[in-house]
């Protein structure tokens, strides 16, 4: 992995060089001959090498002033449009932003992502001049976009040939995109910003391209972000009822009363080894515990114990009947969809893909009496799975 860490001595260098106006960085062509080579501080981690960017030989703008930018309108908050024919409201187009790298590009790994407020959770706050997003859903997601220091607070308008945010030269501005465990040491890109609306001053809605290309290299990361404070999208609840043809345990392995843990593990399968395993109370100790929608259950005791995590999608404060699907491992899963994990015998994954099937779940406002619950993980993207089905009266 690309590091992104320098020592101080380092930077002092970097900056340095930039104040002298050697490199090919610190605004590209931007800085004037009279420039006293202000840089930008910050205590965010920096470059591993005190390489200056280098412009890139692909698509990013190579203008050699940034746009000024149009101050945004900051009229009567924005209301949806009204069809007078039909007296219905068009509501606002949902939250999104989308990802397209190129192939070779380090930071997107040459894949297209798509995400919107139902399967992710996308925040978007403003500073002065600075606008940030973050994209948590199965990849997370940081970007930064900074105006030049002329701007109180975010305009319209197009700011190329700027490098890395929190090193850029603050008078042009600069940018970042990041995530997945991988960033650009040095970048060069732009950014447009198409529209954006205040209220009282306070961000309402902004719509915003980019481009960055890492280390001087022509592949690039491109972006589209549209985000509206309006939408009030949340992760849809589970699938009920659950799809046809999930495993279910074969008749006679499991009791017909009474608290239990199932499991079954195929061949290969790191966690459970290939076995099978039936923990109930009078055998074994076994407990379960619930925290809004986040269910814990523990059985066996000394090497052989064993841990359940099982996680609901964020907009959901308790269990309901149905499926849960595409679940990445816990913690580390998508909010707006869920999460799990099963672990035991000093083994677990590293990452895993999974489901878990809520049968029946019964509350007393809002204390939970009873579960049941199927599901399967496969670690490292591998096929052999590990499945199980818990039984729980409180």
């Amino acid at each position: 992995m690309r590091a992104l860490t320098l020592s101080v001595a380092a930077a002092i260098l970097a900056a340095a060089v930039t104040a002298c106006g050697g490199g090919g960085g610190g605004g590209g062509g931007f800085i004037p001959s009279s420039s006293s080579g202000t840089t930008a501080t910050s205590t965010a981690e920096v470059p591993s090498t005190p390489t200056a960017s280098t412009p890139s030989t692909g698509q990013a703008s190579t203008s050699p002033t940034p746009s000024t930018g149009t101050p945004a309108d900051a009229g009567p908050e924005p209301q949806p449009q009204t069809d007078p024919n039909t007296n219905t409201s068009t509501p606002f187009a949902p939250n999104s932003v989308r990802l397209e790298s190129d192939q070779g590009d380090f930071v997107g790994a040459g894949k297209t992502y798509e995400y919107s407020s139902a399967n992710s959770i996308l925040t978007v706050t403003s500073a002065g001049n600075r606008l940030s997003v973050r994209t948590v859903g199965d990849q997370t997601w940081t970007g930064e976009f900074v105006l030049p220091s002329s701007a109180t607070r975010l305009q319209t308008g197009t700011y190329s040939n700027l490098d890395r945010y929190p090193f850029h030269n603050p008078i042009f501005g600069g940018l970042s995109w990041f995530g997945d465990g991988r960033g650009c040491n040095t970048l060069r890109g732009s950014f447009t910003i198409s529209s954006v609306t205040y209220v009282a001053d306070v961000l309402k809605a902004v719509e915003l391209s980019f481009e960055q290309h890492c280390e001087g290299v022509a592949v690039a990361l491109r972006g589209q972000i549209h985000w509206t404070a309006y939408d009030k999208t949340v992760a849809p609840g589970p699938v009920n009822p659950p799809p046809a043809g999930l495993w279910e345990p074969a008749a006679g392995s499991t009791p017909a009363t009474g608290n239990y843990i199932y499991l079954v593990s195929d061949q290969a399968d790191f966690i459970g080894s290939g076995s099978s395993y039936l923990f109930t109370p009078d055998t074994t100790p076994m407990s379960a515990t619930v925290s809004g929608g986040r269910l814990t259950v523990n059985g066996g005791f000394g090497v052989s114990f064993w841990t359940g995590e099982f996680m609901t999608m964020n907009s959901l404060t308790k269990f309901e009947p149905g499926y849960y699907g595409g679940l990445n491992r816990y913690p580390f899963h998508n909010p707006a969809t869920g999460g799990l994990s099963w672990t035991g015998w000093g083994r677990g994954c590293n990452t895993l893909r999974g489901w878990f099937a809520v049968d029946q779940v019964r509350y007393e406002g809002t204390t939970l009496k009873s579960i049941d619950l199927r599901f399967e993980q496969h670690c490292e993207g591998l096929a052999p799975a590990l499945r199980g089905k818990v039984h729980m009266v409180f």
